[in-house]
């Protein structure tokens, strides 16, 4: 059973929610401070502020818990201040609020703070909070210059706060399960006493144990975050109202938010959930009580209504209308617009499952061609069949030579040439044509095939990569290649790739595996160990399309990368957006703090080179430095006659 889930049930027992635990007794584990600690040298370097702190309150002093470590830094640990001297920190537990505060000097409010002394004059705090309520402390950052701190540094203050606030209630979770079960042994001793109570507390525990099973049902049918019916309840629901016999028809509106992504890229998951619930809610208050509703995945919903109306457009109209309402969160103002997808019982299908697909290939309509809603008609079927006709083929194109490797030059913005290429798998079928690699890849994926697949890249690959370092092994030459995920989960993996670069006689160096966030959410524990052997055996390790995931920051900390990737959706609007070229900003910086090299991937124009040489990162690879292209035109446009230096 989920941590999560297991918390919820427990919480249900009345024993469970009475029982106090006192937090100014409860300790920070070595484990977890020592993980604090390097988080807080690390957004030191990255913010570059001498200070970065972690205070906890008691009822008289708040004392620096924990410290950056930063020569210019006046706090040490264990420092303690008395309560009521208007101190930063106050402020922001007493309101619960994060307290921006750029020059004191400047503020009458806080110009007669006690951190001026020490030379802070600027401030950025959020504060921590036991789940119960009471205050932790706070997270603060302190300057002896001007600061704004601006949205990238406050949103890193924010992610770790998050993470902090996370631990504690961990902390918090484990005494009070510590606390309940002392009650419960000293329970369990007097009741054995009392033979005579023994058939109630057998009762009792029967009652308690269908509680839990019903609970568990809920959940199994049901949507953590938003509490609505999940793919399985909503399919097990459908399917009873389908059975139903009527003249009514049953229209199944599968709906999502457009680009939401990009939401939780800028403002972060705690909103993008805030958003979902909120939306869910809004989307019951227009609902009949008959109508079901679900959240399918991710910010994709279905409902099902029964109606005699052929198009159901004012149920439609007002899904549109009450998406196109902005969300106020945090100070921003959001707007995410939705694509709806519309199947229709009996005419389209009869079959819960199969409605639910159909809806949800309109809406890929509807979303692909930009239009507010689609019904399910011939060319959703024909997209469908598609889908099938590429499975089919896919089964036979590697048997059949139907795949093969382009190569696209990576560049080196020091060196000024190639110094490398990425591996990039195409498939040409005599029957479909060129096939993009977004269409078959995911096939690949979920059918299993990625396997033989991947085995067939790594082969090809570093054969290539060998034949053209055997004509010159002086160059510095590295090939890329994308792992899936499945191929990552294999124990083996390693002594596989040991085993191959043995047989070509490729140098580890020359060979840079590229993984994703997909990668180190399947088996933290696996892929550290993976990841240390390949680095031992020289290999480089790449983190992919960085900045994109939920933990990438994280993921730092947890492994050992040889390079970091920033993924193209930065570089594409680099000349456009402000946030995008500070974050790139913010990576490169990090990369060299970390002794990473970085690469910018999607270049495509002057500008955005201009850029990224001006920011002092490593490599660029895009259409600007050269085109994916088959082995034999890449050497010639790229190695022949050319010294490739690293």
């Amino acid at each position: 059973m989920p941590y999560q889930d297991a918390f919820s049930l427990l919480e249900q027992d009345p024993l469970f929610s009475q029982t106090q635990v006192n937090t100014a007794q409860l300790g920070v584990p070595d484990e977890m401070f020592n993980g604090w600690q390097q988080t807080l040298d690390l957004l030191s370097e990255i913010v570059d502020t001498p200070a970065i702190l972690i205070m906890r309150v008691t009822d008289k002093d708040i004392s620096v818990f924990t410290s950056s470590q930063h020569p210019d830094n006046p706090y040490k640990r264990h420092d303690t201040e008395g309560l009521g001297h208007g101190l930063y920190c106050e402020t922001v537990i007493k309101n619960q609020s994060e307290l921006v505060v750029p020059n004191a000097l400047k503020d009458k409010e806080w110009d007669s703070n006690p951190d001026i002394k020490l030379g802070m004059i600027a401030y950025c705090g959020l504060p921590l909070t036991w789940p119960n309520g009471d205050p932790f402390g706070t997270l603060c950052m302190l300057d002896n210059h001007e600061r704004d701190y601006g949205r990238t540094f406050r949103h890193l203050l924010a992610r770790f706060q998050n993470a902090i606030n996370a631990n504690l209630a961990s902390l918090y979770q484990s005494a009070k399960l510590l606390h309940l079960n002392q009650i419960l042994e000293t329970k369990v001793q007097e009741r054995t006493l009392e033979l005579t109570k023994l058939s109630k507390k057998l009762l009792s525990e029967i009652e308690h144990r269908t509680a839990i099973e019903n609970s568990l049902q809920f959940h199994k049918d049901h949507d953590p975050l938003t509490g609505l019916a999940n793919r399985l309840g909503f399919i097990n629901q459908l399917s009873q109202q389908l059975s139903q016999a009527d003249e009514l028809n049953t229209y199944v509106i599968y709906f999502g938010l457009r680009n939401f992504k990009s939401i939780n890229e800028s403002y972060g998951y705690v909103i993008g959930d805030k958003v979902l619930q909120l939306f869910s809610q809004r989307i019951k208050g227009i609902l009949h009580k008959d109508n079901l509703f679900a959240r399918i995945a991710g910010a994709e919903f279905v409902i099902a209504h029964r109606g005699t109306n052929p198009l159901e457009l004012p149920l439609i109209n007002s899904i549109i209308q009450t998406a196109n309402i902005p969300f106020a969160l945090a100070n921003f103002s959001i707007n995410i617009p939705c694509c709806i997808g519309v199947a229709i019982a009996p005419t389209d299908a009869q079959d819960a499952a199969e409605l639910m697909q159909k809806a949800g290939a309109a809406m890929s309509i509807s979303k692909s061609d930009g239009t507010p809603y689609s019904f399910f008609n011939k060319l959703t079927q024909t997209n469908i069949e598609r889908r099938c006709l590429l499975e089919s083929h896919l089964v036979d194109a590697l048997k059949n030579q139907e795949l093969s490797l382009h190569y696209q030059p990576l560049f080196s913005l020091q060196h000024q040439g190639v110094i490398g290429a990425e591996v990039l798998l195409r498939w040409h079928s005599p029957l479909l044509g060129n096939v993009p690699p977004d269409q078959f890849i995911s096939l690949a994926e979920n059918n299993g095939q990625i396997i033989a697949i991947g085995n067939f890249v790594l082969h090809t690959a570093i054969e290539q990569a060998a034949q053209w370092l055997c004509r010159d092994p002086s160059q510095q030459f590295r090939v890329a290649i994308n792992i899936s995920p499945l191929q990552f989960r294999d124990v083996d993996f390693a002594d596989y790739i040991a085993n191959l670069l043995s047989l070509y006689q490729l140098p580890p160096s020359s060979l840079e595996l590229e993984i994703t966030e997909g990668v180190l959410l399947q088996d933290e524990q696996l892929a550290k160990h993976i990841i240390d052997r390949l680095q031992t055996l020289g290999v480089k390790i790449s983190l992919d399309d960085f900045g994109t995931g939920y933990s990438s920051l994280s993921y730092l900390q947890k492994y050992s990368f040889d390079t970091l990737k920033i993924d193209r959706c930065f570089i594409t609007n680099l000349e456009k957006n402000e946030q995008d070229r500070e974050l790139t900003r913010a990576i490169i910086a990090m990369g060299k703090k970390l002794t990473l090299n970085v690469i910018a991937e999607g270049v495509e124009t002057q500008a955005q080179d201009d850029f990224i040489r001006q920011e002092e990162c490593d490599f660029g690879q895009g259409y600007l430095y050269g085109k994916p292209t088959d082995a034999i035109s890449f050497e010639r446009c790229y190695l022949t006659n050319k010294q490739i230096d690293g």
